[in-house]
């Protein structure tokens, strides 16, 4: 009899058994994305904190070493303005100190130097410092007010130092901000400027002042948040009621003065670069906020023109990208995640050393 073998033959997939499959992979790949980018801005926003958290400490440093928290200093005459109804200048300083800053009374010039500068020798940056303050110190035009040209400058701006201008250091960049990059469309620093410059996601927190043209200064837009911060204006004030603003080189803040308790006031919260072209990460009108804007506010789908132009003072608040809220450095140190719900009092508060209000923040 004769038998005969076959040689088995190998299966294959149907088409639907192919498409169950693909839909299954879907499914998965579906379910751990969103684990994968939630794990990824943990460790952004950690790493986030861990910047802030060094800063703070820089700036504690600082203050422990000179007996006050790092300045800014005006890149022009900060402590005078003019009075509109008689067309004169008014001195608004501390009496007897009137143009401190002036090379003309032996001062070293409204240079425009951020406290971030100050702080350099306190994370590490010491050779930087030293390039900066020497170039300052020795160039031609480095006691006048600061000017930034393509091939001529003063203050900041002096051609001596702008290699230092734009190194764009990682303990100054939130990773969760793509925008945080050396930029050529920064305030002050975009008149034919041939370099960018580094740009900053942390801020000193100025208080809670309102930015706003009803509030006496008339180059300022009105602003959408006018009645929501404290008057007057940011501008001209040479002692906003936080730890760090443009005008602190003329009454430098002690932290003493912060009556309503360290842990309980911001002293540098978040930024958003691409939503605040005042954002120079070495320049005295690129390094402050205020809490007179809500926070978390953005303005979505406005060019930049038009930030620049007419929306500029409604985005000097405080911002992240991480969700829900951003992240502040506390006057001792301490890093809060701050929700973008909370109570607008209890966040102004926050923003003031010496308010007397209670501010107890549970976000």
């Amino acid at each position: 009899m004769n038998t005969t073998f076959r040689k088995p033959t190998k299966g294959a997939f149907t088409l639907v058994e192919l498409l169950v499959v693909i839909a299954i992979i879907g499914v998965l790949v579906a379910l751990l994305l969103p684990a994968v980018q939630a794990a990824r801005e943990a460790a952004r926003r950690m790493s986030c904190s861990n910047n802030l958290k060094n800063i703070g400490l820089a700036a504690l440093n600082y203050e422990v070493t000179k007996g006050y928290l790092p300045y800014s200093v005006s890149p022009w005459p900060e402590d005078r303005t003019i009075d509109f109804s008689t067309r004169s200048t008014v001195w608004v300083g501390p009496p007897g100190q009137d143009g401190i800053l002036d090379p003309a009374k032996g001062g070293p010039g409204y240079t425009g130097k951020g406290w971030t500068v100050e702080i350099l020798p306190q994370i590490e940056q010491q050779a930087m410092y030293a390039g900066i303050t020497s170039g300052l110190k020795n160039a031609p035009r480095g006691k006048d007010k600061h000017t930034a040209r393509a091939n001529r400058g003063a203050g900041m701006g002096i051609e001596e130092i702008r290699s230092f201008m734009e190194q764009q250091l990682p303990i100054f960049t939130c990773p969760s901000d793509a925008s945080a990059l050396p930029s050529v469309d920064q305030w002050y620093w975009d008149n034919n400027l041939a370099n960018p410059v580094a740009t900053t996601s942390y801020k000193g927190v100025a208080g809670d002042f309102v930015i706003d043209q009803a509030s006496s200064n008339p180059f300022s837009p009105v602003s959408e948040f006018t009645g929501f911060g404290s008057i007057p204006d940011l501008h001209h004030v040479t002692n906003a009621n936080g730890l760090i603003f443009r005008a602190s080189y003329y009454d430098k803040v002690k932290l003493k003065t912060a009556t309503d308790g360290l842990s309980g006031t911001f002293m540098i919260g978040e930024g958003v670069v691409e939503q605040d072209y005042h954002s120079m990460a070495y320049f005295a009108d690129g390094t402050w906020g205020t809490c007179g804007v809500p926070l978390n506010f953005f303005l979505i789908g406005v060019d930049k023109t038009e930030i620049k132009s007419n929306r500029w003072n409604d985005v000097r608040g405080f911002k992240s990208l991480h969700p829900g809220g951003a992240q502040f450095a506390m006057g001792d140190a301490s890093v809060r995640f701050v929700s973008e719900s909370i109570d607008s009092a209890t966040y102004r508060a926050l923003a003031t050393r010496d308010g007397g209000e209670v501010a107890a923040d549970s976000n």
